[in-house]
């Protein structure tokens, strides 16, 4: 079944032509996020054709860097996952959160995988700027933040990483199927975090991490969970602050 998934996806995905992301759109969400943030310091990245993309900073001196990677169509402090975990842990680790390229809404993941280059560069931007003024890090993705950063590990590897976290991750549309990155070719230590009703691709994916059999790799349940941790956002922090004392 995990072979058909991969299989059907990269022939869906091969022959498709590459769209740009929805930069009107990104603008808006910026303009909201910007709003409702008030402790965080925002930086903007330049990209390669001279646009930028803008990262939410939270730096706590000698502090763990912690890279968000946000879900699908969202943004850096969006209220359900990201800015529970931003405001969790800021006060002991170096936060980051960045804008990852986002398309019209009701796009799909497929939609979405032709973009992933866009998310590339970024990721590659942020990792590079973040590790070289506070090390290795240490990244949280979220739903489709979780297969942007495996469509840029695929293609660039993890250097920058001290470790990974996914949440949901393995999240597609119905009749869709993922792509899944076989983590055990990192050299770092991955928690894989879903809920108990979380969506069944989650749940493959987390059959598959478990078929990789590696020792770098664990799988955590959130009890009571869906796929964004609605009233489950501290059980969800005591499992992230507990993994990264770990590391």
């Amino acid at each position: 079944m995990i072979v058909k998934f991969i299989l059907i996806s990269f022939l869906v995905t091969s022959y498709v032509k590459d769209i740009k992301p929805n930069y009107q759109r990104e603008l808006n969400l910026t303009e909201q996020f910007v709003q409702d943030q008030f402790d965080s310091d925002l930086v903007e990245i330049e990209l390669s054709d001279s646009s930028s993309f803008a990262m939410l900073q939270n730096i706590k001196e000698n502090g763990q860097p912690i890279l968000l990677l946000h879900g699908r169509g969202l943004y850096p402090n969006e209220p359900l996952v990201m800015n529970p975990i931003r405001e969790g842990l800021e006060l002991e680790y170096s936060v980051f959160s960045i804008q990852l390229p986002v398309l019209e809404k009701g796009s799909t993941y497929y939609d979405y995988q032709k973009i992933f280059s866009y998310s590339n560069e970024r990721i590659s931007l942020a990792l590079e700027k973040i590790s070289s003024e506070h090390g290795k890090i240490v990244i949280i993705a979220h739903s489709c933040g979780a297969h942007m950063l495996s469509s840029f590990l695929n293609t660039q590897g993890g250097k920058y990483l001290k470790s990974v976290i996914l949440l949901g991750a393995g999240a597609v549309d119905k009749d869709q199927a993922a792509t899944f990155f076989d983590y055990s070719l990192l050299d770092v230590k991955l928690l894989n975090i879903y809920g108990e009703f979380d969506h069944n691709s989650v749940l493959e994916h987390k059959d598959y991490l478990a078929s990789l059999r590696s020792e770098k790799i664990t799988n955590q349940i959130v009890i009571s969970a869906d796929h964004y941790y609605r009233d489950q956002s501290e059980p969800l922090l005591l499992i992230l602050k507990k993994w990264l004392i770990s590391l």
